[in-house]
């Protein structure tokens, strides 16, 4: 089908009558009983009745204009596609951001970064840990803010400092029943959900719970694994169980009349927030003053003091 007999189609379905499609086509009214005509012969049955009025279409005609408007669809994909050809953001400094605190501290601070030089022109690349020490180790990222303290000869790391993590539950029974600080033994039976397998924060869980209860995350009563911590939040309002998020986390949802906030009869799970680069290939001038720009620039009282025990 022609991109002009899709246009004739899409017309002809929303015109009062031929005339009117005609006059909206820029064509006479025998041009386009014409082109009706030639469209019915291609496609081997009869597309519109004839009327004292006009047209009137036919289920074959329904099923034809259906198709057209798919492809009209199509076209504005396409053009679309085409016109994104060439169209980059041509950045000066390409920066991994761990999808909590990277997310909540880095882009005010690329705002302040560029009030000091205007050129600068940066890339926020958002991911997950494993991927970002990937790509800061094969070049594509110049350096990454980690939500974990990666433990790779291929890489240097500067702890900015450190967060903890929050537990939060349904505002429903048995949740928002007990008495605090909840028994681990408790916890172990609560349904839990649990954040993206492998990653920082599941790590620091993992050696939380090791460390001292000689307990694996497996021995949770892990119900859901959700990537991303926004998901978590919406399973806990939903019921489907706990889960633990970070403090800036919490922060977008202490309102929430769904939710409540507990403690556990555990010491804080706390995890370090990092700069970390290469150690194989040296930074740019820019990347060296952005890093140290953030180094000078976090919000006062962003972290804790205290380092984990």
């Amino acid at each position: 089908m022609l991109f002009e007999d899709i246009e004739l189609l899409i017309v002809l379905s929303k015109a009062n009558s031929l005339s009117q499609a005609a006059d909206r086509l820029f064509m006479s009214r025998p041009g386009l009983s014409q082109r009706i005509a030639q469209l019915e012969k291609r496609f081997g049955t009869t597309l519109y009745k004839r009327t004292s009025s006009g047209i009137e279409i036919t289920k074959a005609g329904e099923y034809v204009t259906a198709f057209a408007r798919n492809a009209a669809d199509l076209e504005r994909v396409l053009e679309s596609q085409l016109a994104a050809i060439g169209e980059t953001f041509e950045a000066t400094l390409s920066v991994g951001m761990s999808m909590n605190d990277g997310v909540a501290l880095l882009p005010p601070l690329v705002a302040s970064f560029m009030k000091e030089e205007p050129d600068a022109r940066i890339h926020l690349d958002a991911g997950y840990e494993p991927d970002l020490v990937t790509r800061m180790k094969a070049g594509e990222l110049d350096f990454a803010l980690l939500e974990n303290q990666p433990e790779d000869s291929e890489l240097t790391n500067e702890v900015l400092g450190y967060k903890r993590l929050v537990f939060i539950a349904p505002n429903k029974p048995p949740y928002n029943q007990i008495t605090q600080p909840l028994p681990i033994e408790t916890l172990l039976i609560w349904p839990m959900i649990i954040y993206e397998w492998n990653s920082g924060r599941h790590m620091v869980g993992n050696r939380h719970f090791r460390e001292r209860y000689g307990l694996s995350l497996q021995d949770h009563n892990m119900v859901a694994c959700f990537d991303t911590h926004e998901a978590m939040v919406e399973g806990v309002k939903a019921g489907l169980g706990w889960c633990c998020v970070p403090e800036c986390i919490y922060e977008k949802c202490r309102n929430s009349p769904d939710i409540v906030r507990f403690r556990v009869n555990t010491a804080p799970l706390v995890y370090p927030v990092s700069i970390a680069c290469s150690s194989e290939r040296l930074p740019s001038d820019q990347a060296r003053r952005f890093a140290e720009h953030i180094r000078t620039h976090l919000p006062e009282g962003y972290f804790h003091s205290a380092t984990p025990a």
